[in-house]
């Protein structure tokens, strides 16, 4: 779900393409950071965390039938994690697939056990990614 995540950052970062050069350089995990922080408060809720995997989830589903299958997700079809997260082995990973691998993710992260994600937890969970220019 790590590679999912980072999936949906690429998509943000096509955004900040649009806007033109950052003079300060912000990583993919910080951009998907801000983006899934609706609230402003500098952490990440169940609730945010879910609702922009959902989101990212749905924008993937090109096909529109509820699941992620290996057309749509290309060579991240064939990754072990994928494939472990893939519970009812049909080849594909369904929306309740990705649901529970996101909160087995955010119980993780959550690694102060106050029940949201900083952006230290979320960078420290998911790697410091490099810096885009």
């Amino acid at each position: 779900m790590k590679r999912f995540i980072l999936l949906a950052a690429a998509s943000s970062l096509s955004v900040l393409a649009m806007i033109g050069p950052s003079k300060a350089d912000i990583s993919d995990i910080e951009v998907l950071f801000v983006r899934t922080d609706e609230d402003g408060n500098m952490s990440l809720s169940k609730a945010e965390v879910l609702k922009m995997a959902i989101t990212q989830f749905n924008l993937v589903d090109e096909n529109g039938r509820g699941a992620l299958e290996s057309g749509e997700v290309g060579e991240l079809s064939s990754d072990g994690e994928f494939k472990d997260n893939d519970t009812d082995g049909d080849g594909a990973l369904s929306i309740e697939e990705v649901v529970i691998e996101k909160l087995a993710d955010y119980d993780r992260a959550d690694t102060n056990l106050d029940g949201e994600l900083s952006l230290d937890e979320v960078k420290k969970s998911y790697g410091e990614p490099k810096a885009t220019p």
